[in-house]
């Protein structure tokens, strides 16, 4: 456990990630602390100026609020197999709900990283996992993983479960 003396800092990153596929079914729950290296929160907007007829910037527009967590993590279990479901990732479209992590105001939510609930219910929504993961093995290391989520403030509480076949 870490201290300090003088200022205090945060210090880990601690959470645990619950992945499901597209259908709302449960892939994995994994990245429990310290087996989580990082998360990195990004708060993002697509922004436009509004000019007027001598090219001067007069107005500005944000629209899509939204975040992106970047989760760094190192697959473990009790065991070698269950070390290797932790690789796991669901298919594009699936969901991640995160808990346990510091509650952290960012952008349009209050509590930013944690998206509690299971499928159908809620509170706070979920995670799009929208494809991407990847794995790193290297000849004398652990094996390192990185998944990208997303989360849309437009979208609320509706992403709940599994995506819907068109």
């Amino acid at each position: 456990m870490a201290n300090s003396q003088g200022r205090v800092y945060r210090f880990g990153s601690p959470a645990t990630l619950a992945l499901y596929n597209s259908a709302g079914n449960l892939v994995v729950t994994l990245y429990t602390s310290p087996d989580m290296e990082s998360y990195d929160l990004t708060h993002e907007a697509d922004t436009e100026e509004v000019r007027n007829s001598s090219g001067e910037v007069v107005g500005h527009i944000t629209y899509n609020n939204r975040l992106t967590l970047t989760v760094n993590f190192i697959p473990a279990g009790a065991n070698a197999a269950d070390a290797l479901k932790a690789m796991a990732s669901p298919d594009a479209n699936g969901t991640c709900v995160i808990t346990g992590a510091p509650a952290v105001q960012c952008g349009p939510y209050e509590d930013a990283i944690n998206a509690p609930g299971t499928p159908g219910t809620g509170p706070g929504g979920r995670w799009i996992y929208a494809g991407g993961a990847s794995l790193k093995f290297t000849q004398t290391g652990k094996v390192t993983g990185t998944i990208t989520l997303k989360r849309y403030a437009g979208m609320g509480t509706t992403v709940t479960g599994g995506a819907t076949t068109l």
